[in-house]
């Protein structure tokens, strides 16, 4: 009990808090140096696992309010984490996410089961003080701080799904600790023989419910790993196909998957076999495929040393913006692609286009990049945002907006002057115009009528109006005419 700080034990608060603080440093900077053994050692320092193990203590003994209390040291020290490395991400310089972060942002089926077991060695080692040894790695093998680094440090950066995959690497060590802890501790006996008989009902209960949170994270990362698995076989498949292909050939192959597309990059000073022929067999081995494989082929030159000039500093700080750039909007999440970017009297005009929104604020982090390289610079955006069009889709060309509004309009103005719109033909340079009524319009309606469409269509058109006069005609009704027979 006191081990685990479920009784009021002194100075524990302060004890904690110093030791979580100390551990989500040292995985910060692991995180961001890339270094492994710096996080190894964050793992070390971490006392998170006390009020996790805890929760699975209190739950066992269906000590319910306690273990309530447990799990609210738990939730304030994730959300103390995750703010902290936030503000740690923040101060250090910019850089892109090291291949420690990224490695605890996919979770899968293996990170479970990893948790499970090493849950079951934490509880047990609390419970036996002959394996208390065996502590340290178990801390190691469910990390719980060096996820949570991960969520400040992706949440700095702006990678909101990358964040989602840390916490969810978090909340399955989490919950897997906790189910496997109300395990252990029932079947070691740290549960008292007359407890459990007389809370029984309750822990089945508490246990229930924890084995469906198990399941419940456990189908989606099930999924994940299906799918990484089969994206792997795809991708080794479709190498083998290339190198098959390419023979003796000295050209370099680089194979991808992209959103159900598959697409090899070809390098080299030969000219490559016939392409069409790799491309159906990549296509008769993957017919899923949502588009048909793309192979690209890219000549090189033989490297010659020539003697260049070192850039100026002024060239210098042009390649550092372009830069600065391009990971600005990589960082955003979406589609892009830089058309051009220019720098003049310290404004620097980029003009890009992409698949997502680009807010103030983002346009703000921009700025404060820039401005870090060269202060005084400003940018200037010139975006054109991309949208997908399915062919099927029922889509409503501007031609066909301006038509309508058009045709809305005349209708308006014909019912003033006691007209009828017949017929409206308009093709973007031509405006054919068919009206019918009593009296031909005067020429100042026409005008009015003219005024109103020169406000819908700017680019300019050529107006041709017809009018067919409507005569009214009446029909006169002759009474029919009676014819009597008088018999003789």
């Amino acid at each position: 009990m006191n081990e685990l700080a479920i009784r009021p034990v002194e100075h524990w608060v302060y004890r904690f808090g110093i030791m979580l603080t100390l551990s989500v440093i040292v995985a910060v900077m692991g995180l961001t140096l890339n270094s492994a053994a710096v996080v190894i050692g964050a793992m070390l320092l971490a006392p998170l696992m006390q009020p996790v193990l805890a929760t699975g203590a209190c739950l066992s003994m269906a000590l319910f309010v306690r273990g309530l209390g447990a799990m609210t040291r738990v939730v304030l020290a994730t959300a103390w984490c995750i703010g902290l490395a936030y503000v740690l991400a923040r101060i250090l310089p910019e850089q892109d996410l090291t291949t420690e972060v990224l490695s605890r942002t996919k979770p899968d089926i293996r990170d479970l089961v990893v948790a499970l077991a090493a849950g079951a060695g934490g509880a047990y080692a609390t419970v036996r003080e002959d394996a208390s040894s065996s502590l340290p790695g178990v801390a190691v093998a469910v990390a719980l701080v060096p996820p949570l680094a991960a969520v400040g440090v992706t949440l700095e950066a702006g990678d909101r799904a990358r964040a989602t995959g840390a916490l969810l690497l978090y909340t399955t060590n989490l919950a897997a600790i906790i189910f496997v802890s109300i395990v252990v501790f029932v079947l070691t006996g740290f549960v008292p023989p007359r407890r459990l008989a007389s809370t029984l009902p309750r822990l089945a209960l508490a246990a229930v419910v924890a084995a469906a949170i198990v399941v419940a994270i456990a189908t989606p990362l099930y999924q994940a790993s299906v799918s990484t698995i089969r994206s792997n076989n795809d991708l080794a498949e479709a190498e083998a196909i290339v190198d098959i292909w390419l023979g003796d050939s000295n050209l370099r192959s680089t194979v991808q998957f992209d959103n159900g597309i598959v697409s090899v990059e070809l390098r080299g000073f030969e000219n490559p076999p016939d392409q069409a022929e790799l491309e159906n067999l990549l296509a008769q081995r993957f017919p899923d495929l949502t588009g048909p494989p793309l192979v690209q082929w890219i000549r090189t030159q033989p490297a010659t040393t020539t003697t260049t000039a070192p850039p100026s500093p002024d060239q210098q700080l042009e390649v550092a913006i372009e830069e600065e750039v391009d990971n600005w909007l990589g960082s955003l999440g979406f589609d892009y692609r830089v058309n051009r970017v220019t720098i003049s009297d310290g404004i620097v005009t980029i003009d890009a286009t992409g698949t997502g929104v680009i807010s103030s604020a983002d346009l703000r982090l921009l700025s404060e990049r820039l401005n870090s390289l060269s202060e005084g610079t400003r940018p200037r955006l010139n975006y054109s945002f991309q949208e997908t069009i399915e062919i099927d889709s029922d889509v409503v060309s501007p031609l066909e907006l301006v038509t309508e509004s058009i045709e809305a309009e005349t209708k308006k103005w014909a019912v003033t002057v006691d007209l009828q719109l017949r017929n409206l033909l308009y093709d973007g340079d031509r405006l054919e115009i068919e009206l019918a009524g009593p009296d031909e319009p005067s020429t100042l309606e026409i005008r009015r009528l003219r005024a109103v469409i020169d406000t819908l269509d700017e680019d300019g058109y050529e107006l041709e109006l017809f009018f067919v006069q409507r005569v009214p005609v009446t029909t006169t009704v002759l009474p029919p005419t009676t014819t009597t027979t008088i018999g003789e």
